[in-house]
Parts: structure tokens; C-alpha cells; sequence
């Protein structure tokens, strides 16, 4: 997290890892109109994620899965290996319990549902990034 100067406001600074481009771009956007969320960083892929984890810079990460390519829990791993102040949210279309525990395994914080809505999104967000968006 980090304070910005103006209001003191927290801000978490977030890796967005989607394939979809126009829904990664869009939910981006979103969730850079929120006084407490930034996302600094966007892939299409584990190759791109995995690049964008190595720049560093980010308080949290939001994997959505399937990606099309391989690696996905690996990445997770690795991410969370290489920071476990990191959290990672885990999204997902897949409902098959024992996939959402793998990632949990890998280290993810939270596998949620990809058909939860954006304030669910928002508020797993905050909650596991430890943002403040509702104070003040």
C-alpha cells in the first residue's frame, strides 16, 4: 500500500492478470476511479503476468483463469513465493472444487466465481489488500 500525498488516502497498487483485453481494460478502468485502487500493471497471459511480477511495484494481484496458456498455478506460486505479502485474488468460470483448491494451494488468498459483481470484486480487493476505502 501506499499513501498518496495530497489526502493520505491508501492506495493499493494492483497486477491485473486477464485474457480477455477489452474486459481487463475496462474493469481497469473501473477500479482506477476508486480513491483507493490502482492498477499499475495489466497481462493477457501467464508469459505477460510473469513478466509484469518481475517489474514488481504491486501490492496485489487479480489472476483470472483460464489464460491461454499454460502455468497459471505456477505463476501463482511463484508470485506468492516471491513476495507472501502479496495477495493474490484468484478468479474464476471454473466451479470444480478441487481447481479452486490447487490455486489455494499455490498460494492464492481467494478463489472467487467469476459471476460474483464488481462491488464483490472491489470488496475482495480491499479486504485482502488490506485497502481502507471505506473510511472517511
Amino acid at each position: 500500500m501506499r499513501t498518496n500525498g495530497a489526502g493520505g488516502t491508501k492506495i493499493a497498487h494492483i497486477l491485473f492478470v486477464e485474457y480477455h483485453r477489452a474486459f481487463r481494460q475496462s474493469a481497469s478502468y473501473l477500479m482506477d476511479q476508486e480513491p483507493d485502487l490502482e492498477v499499475v500493471s495489466q497481462a493477457g497471459s501467464v508469459a505477460d503476468g510473469r513478466q509484469r511480477m518481475a517489474e514488481g511495484g504491486i501490492d496485489a494481484a487479480i489472476v483470472d483463469i483460464p489464460l491461454p496458456d499454460e502455468g497459471a498455478p505456477e505463476m501463482v506460486r511463484d508470485l506468492h513465493e516471491a513476495n507472501p505479502s502479496i495477495p493474490v485474488l484468484v478468479m474464476t468460470t471454473i466451479e470444480d472444487r478441487e481447481v479452486h483448491d490447487g490455486f489455494l494451494r499455490a498460494g492464492a488468498s481467494e478463489v472467487l466465481a467469476k459471476g460474483i459483481s464488481f462491488e464483490e470484486v472491489l470488496g475482495a480487493v480491499r479486504r485482502l489488500g488490506g485497502g481502507r476505502g471505506d473510511e472517511g
